[in-house]
């Protein structure tokens, strides 16, 4: 049987859909910015038409909102998956390597520099930008309680509050000030971190 040509064509899934637009949208936020990005554009990007951001998001806060959403859920998605507690605490630093080193960072931090410069000049934001941060700095204190947990012949040198703290805020420093640090691997830094806190029990 010949196919039909005058057949409709099949209809993307809803899912499909949303994806698109979402990973469209961090794009088009990293590049422009949130405040000059368009909704058509992030639209085109993603290979439909403006009508397809609205029938999926409330707003163009809701997209936003759902982008930082979807990074945040990827990050710790990708940490969840080497950091486990079956790591010997000889290979931990190598483990935090590869977590904070296997990818090129510079896109992810521009779009949630974006998504901070957003939340600043829009305050009914902030709420949402602090809930999801706070989101991703309580599940690198899980893994590190998990870690630890798992391994009672080591002891940080500092409350894991404060390591899990230092573990995401000195990743974002060295991405932050990464063109002035040419050569520097985020992931060698935290390592380094990791080698200094993590020492046998006494």
């Amino acid at each position: 049987m010949s196919d039909d040509a005058s057949s409709p064509t099949p209809r993307t899934p809803r899912a499909e859909v949303r994806e698109r637009l979402l990973v469209a949208g961090a794009d088009v936020f990293a590049e422009s910015g949130v405040h000059g990005a368009r909704l058509d554009d992030v639209a085109a990007r993603a290979g439909f038409s403006k009508g397809a951001v609205y029938s999926n998001f409330s707003s163009k806060q809701d997209l936003v909102a759902q982008v930082m959403q979807r990074s945040t859920n990827r990050i710790l998605a990708a940490l969840q998956e080497v950091v486990r507690e079956d790591v010997a605490a000889t290979s931990i630093a190598d483990v935090v390597r590869a977590a904070f080193g296997r990818y090129d960072q510079g896109r992810q931090f521009a779009l949630v520099s974006e998504l901070r410069g957003y939340a600043l000049r829009h305050p009914e934001f902030m709420p949402e930008f602090v809930r999801q941060r706070r989101e991703l700095q309580d599940g690198v204190l899980d893994l590190v309680r998990l870690w630890f947990g798992a391994h009672p012949e080591v002891e940080p040198g500092m409350p894991l509050e404060d390591f899990a703290t230092l573990l995401v805020g000195a990743n974002v420093g060295i991405v932050f000030d990464g063109p002035a640090l040419p050569g520097v691997n985020p992931g060698d830094v935290i390592a380094s971190l990791v080698d200094a806190v993590v020492r046998p029990r006494r």
